[in-house]
Formats: C-alpha cells, sequence, structure tokens
C-alpha cells in the first residue's frame, strides 16, 4: 500500500451543525447538507462527493493513459448523475446506480476514442463503487 493510501482524511464537525470541514493531506474543505433538509449548503454533500470522485478520476485516468500512449487528447469532460437505486434482490440492499457522460475532444480515431471508453471503467474509483469494498470502523479511545 503507497504512503497516500495510507493518510487519514480527517471530517470534523460542530454540534448542532451538518457543516463539515475535512482535511486531506494539507487541503482543507467544507461538506454540508442542503438546506431543505436541516444544513446550511455551505459544501457539497458527501454524496455530491462521491459522483465527484467519480468524474474527477475518470478524467485524470484517461488523460494518464492518453499522454503515456501519446495520443492527441484534448480536454476531456465527465458528467456523472445520480440516478435512482436500482432494485434490490436476493435480499440485498437496492444498488445506487450513475449515469457517467464522457465528452473527449482531440484528434482520435475510432479506434482510440473506443479505447478512451474502455480506459475509463478502468478508473480506481470506478472499480471501488462497482465491486464494493470493506469498511472497518472502530471507537477511538
Amino acid at each position: 500500500m503507497s504512503s497516500e493510501e495510507t493518510r487519514a482524511i480527517v471530517a470534523r464537525t460542530a454540534p448542532g451543525s451538518f457543516t463539515t470541514d475535512v482535511r486531506v493531506r494539507s487541503h482543507v474543505f467544507v461538506m454540508d447538507e442542503p438546506e431543505d433538509v436541516g444544513g446550511s449548503d455551505e459544501g457539497p454533500t458527501p454524496g455530491e462527493m462521491v459522483a465527484a470522485a467519480l468524474a474527477a478520476c475518470t478524467t485524470i485516468t484517461m488523460r494518464m493513459y492518453a499522454d503515456r500512449k501519446g495520443w492527441p487528447l484534448g480536454a476531456v469532460e465527465v458528467r456523472v448523475e445520480r440516478l435512482p437505486d436500482g432494485p434490490a434482490e436476493g435480499g440485498r440492499k437496492p444498488t445506487p446506480r450513475y449515469r457517467r457522460t464522457l465528452a473527449i475532444d482531440g484528434d482520435l480515431d475510432e479506434a482510440q476514442m473506443a479505447r478512451m471508453r474502455q480506459v475509463a471503467d478502468r478508473c480506481p474509483v470506478h472499480r471501488q463503487l462497482e465491486h464494493g469494498s470493506e469498511i472497518v470502523t472502530e471507537l477511538a479511545d
């Protein structure tokens, strides 16, 4: 596991507030809930951050691949929308669903465009969402 993967991300909220300060390495940002559910809408929701992580990871993965291949990839825009959950099957909870739309600029041929579509599915966040994760929860002393 790389040192980046072992660094803790810390989120802290004050009593009576959904507004949450999040620290990732040297970066600090705010997450919150919309006003209609009791938040102050000072930042994106945790669910929106999951979708944002999918969008950003997809663009980065596509860029890294094209750069490694020396392909003339221009701008890449990824739009992610949360869809209604899929049906619950076999006693499982409903499956969260997303629509991801890729807008790719550049002088790529048909085969390269098809490959970029495949590469999008290889981004680590996509794989994590698709295959799930194990979360170990413990109380601090």
